[in-house]
């Protein structure tokens, strides 16, 4: 009784040392369900069903039975994943079980992938009427239990052997089940206050759109790419008079109100955010000089018709200057930068209410 249990022991470790690893992949990912992508949902059952291997290959070997803690991976599969992910894992389970067993012990192969196929089953029956829970999780792993338990008695051919490893069985899996299910609401729990905390570092207090460091480090990724791409640096037109005339309180609404509209004029692939100040900087991937004046003008003449209210003045009105710069990987991400800074600073020079595309013809005018 003492090495069965013993034996428990180690799958047990197993068990968790491998969930721990083998779900690190998935900690930038959001949380699996019946609704996420199928190829999520299959990946996962792969990596319940590695899991599954690996403690069979470390199982207890019984006369023609093998007992270890398969099938708290199996629920942990169809609890997030469904059927999809449980069957990937099953059919791992029964393809491992068939190379464990010898010729002469085939009806061990049988049996367990009976059990195996009515467990997948009945859960997944199950799973259509309840929700991730550790109660609904422990009756997964309860159903397996019973699935189980005649199967040992049959291939163990002795009460009492049966006894001893039922009872080893019946408490590891329960224990399993419920340390699983709470390592895996943890490292969720983890993974999400990293991605929130992630988002924190990238995100500008004020606006809620990409800060500074966010922009720095798109512009160093955009800089190492074949593709052209362009950039809209924007500055709105005597801004400290709002400050000064309505308060910072006034000032910050009109950031917010001005970074919203920005926002909702971009394409999915572009990236907008705060780059210091009342500044706002546009990174358009794969897009022209022509197309990012496009761009540009469109910003400029939404933000001169549209009104920035505030608390105390709901018909405020702003415009914005605008400097454009192209680089087809010919000059680095700060070079095209400070042309957009010298495009920009052109439009203010200009009048304001402007935008500007860099040209050579421009750099030598302000030489």
């Amino acid at each position: 009784m003492l090495a069965i249990m013993n034996q428990f022991i180690i799958n047990f470790c197993l068990l968790f040392t491998t969930i721990t690893l083998l779900f690190l992949p998935f900690r930038n990912q959001p949380r699996i369900s019946l609704n996420s992508k199928w190829s999520i949902r299959l990946i996962l059952g792969a990596v319940s069903g590695l899991i599954a291997v690996l403690l069979m290959f470390n199982g207890i070997q019984i006369d023609v039975a093998r007992v270890d803690l398969r099938i708290v991976p199996v629920a942990i599969a169809m609890l997030f994943g469904g059927f999809p992910s449980a069957i990937v894992a099953g059919a791992m389970i029964i393809g491992t079980r068939y190379f464990l067993t010898p010729v002469d012990q085939m009806e061990g192969f049988y049996l367990s992938t009976l059990i195996i196929v009515l467990f997948i089953t009945t859960i997944g029956i199950i799973r259509r009427f309840v929700h991730v829970s550790m109660r609904h999780f422990r009756l997964m792993v309860l159903v397996g239990i019973l699935y189980s338990l005649p199967a040992i008695y049959i291939l163990t051919h002795s009460w009492s052997t049966f006894f001893k490893i039922s009872i080893a069985y019946v408490f590891f899996n329960l224990l399993a089940g419920f340390v699983a299910f709470r390592l895996l609401t943890e490292l969720r729990r983890h993974f999400e206050n990293i991605q929130y905390q992630q988002k924190l570092a990238m995100t500008d207090a004020l606006t809620g759109l990409a800060n500074r460091r966010r922009l720095d480090d798109s512009l160093s990724l955009v800089g190492s790419t074949d593709q052209g791409y362009s950039l809209v640096l924007i500055d709105i037109d005597f801004f400290k008079h709002v400050n000064d005339t309505y308060g910072h309180d006034a000032g910050d609404d009109v950031l917010r109100q001005l970074g919203m509209t920005l926002a909702s004029l971009t394409r999915p692939d572009d990236l907008v955010g705060r780059y210091g100040g009342e500044e706002f900087l546009i990174i358009l991937p794969s897009t022209s000089a022509k197309e990012a004046q496009k761009i540009a003008e469109l910003a400029r003449l939404t933000v001169a018709r549209n009104l920035f209210p505030t608390a105390d003045v709901p018909d405020l009105q702003i415009t914005i200057s605008l400097g454009i710069s192209h680089s087809s990987g010919s000059h680095t991400s700060l070079e095209a930068l400070q042309q957009a800074d010298k495009a920009l600073y052109y439009s203010k020079e200009s009048g304001r209410n402007r935008s500007t595309i860099y040209t050579k013809e421009l750099a030598f005018r302000q030489a």
